[in-house]
């Protein structure tokens, strides 16, 4: 058996007339070209897979970019959203506060201070009688309790009877005429005051006229004013509503008999509180 030659001799015929030429290579050489061949084949198709994994990877790099960006410009109008409603919640607490400030501001010596002393604790209520003390006059019906005829219509702060209606009046002391801003509506010393609406306890005093006295706030410039209290059982910042004791019917401030001085307030300017029962219902006072 021959040996395999160890040489190629490649041969190129260029014509029929032409000279033929003739290379004599070492085998080795060419498998060093085919070998070549292979190796550059495949790093050119490697090549090609690292840059279409590249590529992928640099648009999704592109594309978490952008959804960065989208989201930065939503977040930043967010912001912008958000700082305008804390902008426009706190011109509400300021008009809110203002509003506080009115009502309260408003509410003390509407009733001249009388310079006689209080009558005594445990005096007798004339209201307690079968007759009014003007002549023999029938005692009017007793306010009704609480109402449910619509938005502005509120429960009455006490059961009683309206001895002095809102509007222009005698004064308590006999001295010339006045302008009463509530409704006088007489009950026994110690019965429960309760909110005709629910609300903000903005305000706790006592002063010579009014005695004891409470001003809830109810929102929208609405505030109510109980006055001649005995004792006052909530305090100030105190959430109530209808079922909450403001406290007890009492002597104090000027007055000569038992009864509850009830106002209500709009942006503090006093209205009557007849506006907001149910007139149908409501019994009449002098």
């Amino acid at each position: 058996m021959s040996r395999l030659k160890k040489t190629v001799t490649i041969t190129v015929l260029p014509g029929v007339t032409e000279k033929s030429r003739q290379w004599t290579v070492p085998r080795w050489s060419i498998y060093l070209f085919l070998g070549g061949i292979f190796l550059l084949f495949t790093g050119v198709l490697l090549l090609i897979i690292f840059y279409s994994y590249e590529t992928k990877k640099f648009m999704a790099l592109q594309s978490i970019q952008e959804e960065t960006r989208v989201q930065k410009e939503h977040l930043e109008h967010y912001r912008k959203e958000l700082d305008s409603i804390e902008a426009q919640l706190s011109e509400v607490n300021n008009l809110n506060v203002q509003i506080m400030n009115m009502v309260a501001k408003g509410a003390p010596d509407v009733h001249p201070p009388s310079a006689e002393p209080p009558p005594e604790k445990n005096k007798p209520s004339p209201y307690g009688k079968k007759e009014s003390m003007d002549g023999g006059k029938p005692r009017p019906e007793p306010l009704p309790w609480s109402y449910d005829a619509g938005d502005r219509v509120l429960g009455t702060p006490v059961e009683g009877w309206i001895v002095s209606a809102f509007g222009k009046r005698a004064g308590p002391i006999g001295n010339g005429e006045e302008f009463h801003p509530g409704l006088d509506i007489a009950q026994e010393e110690g019965v429960t005051v309760h909110p005709p609406a629910r609300g903000v306890v903005i305000l706790t005093d006592r002063t010579p006229d009014y005695g004891n006295y409470v001003v809830i706030y109810h929102g929208l410039g609405l505030s109510s004013l109980f006055a001649h209290l005995d004792q006052i059982d909530v305090v100030l910042g105190e959430s109530v509503d209808r079922h909450s004791q403001i406290g007890t019917i009492g002597l104090t401030g000027l007055t000569t008999a038992p009864h509850l001085h009830y106002e209500l307030r709009e942006f503090g300017h006093p209205v009557d509180p007849r506006q907001y029962f149910d007139e149908s219902r409501l019994s009449g006072g002098r």
